[in-house]
């Protein structure tokens, strides 16, 4: 009965350990990537950001923008970047009933240009890993 105790003790540090450690370790090819969204002049509140690999040479990375800044890890390469941000233009009611909570309807606040038709690209290396962006809403 002991046997099995330290047994099932063991196993469980063993597993405790790879959990903390993770399996195979970390990826060595990643680069941090950081920078500032900005919108009409001002810093963008909230956001997601994409980096796509255009070169064959990396996936799809992405990362939250808050506060007008981004930071992430990605491969080395040519990346198309794709920026989104939601704007609450009214409410609805979630159900059809007199009494039902109401949700926010929202769109998406950035130009078509900078996420699914993007003109942004960057080229990201270990001497390039600060990338900023400039956006307008105006077409």
């Amino acid at each position: 009965m002991k046997t099995q105790h330290h047994l099932a003790l063991s196993l469980g540090l063993a597993f405790a350990l790879l959990a903390t450690v993770g399996c195979g370790g970390g990826r060595t090819d990643l680069i941090p990537v950081q920078g500032k969204v900005i919108l009409d002049n001002q810093p963008l509140a909230k956001g997601k950001i994409t980096l796509e690999a255009t070169d064959g040479r990396g996936g799809v990375e992405g990362g939250d923008i808050i506060n007008g800044e981004y930071s992430l890890k990605t491969t080395a390469g040519s990346k198309a970047v794709k920026i989104h941000a939601e704007k609450v233009v009214g409410q609805k009611k979630t159900y059809n009933t007199e009494d039902s909570a109401v949700e926010d309807v929202a769109v998406e606040a950035i130009p078509p240009r900078y996420n699914r038709n993007t003109e942004l690209a960057i080229e990201v290396s270990t001497t390039a890993t600060e990338h900023s962006f400039e956006l307008t809403s105006k077409k």
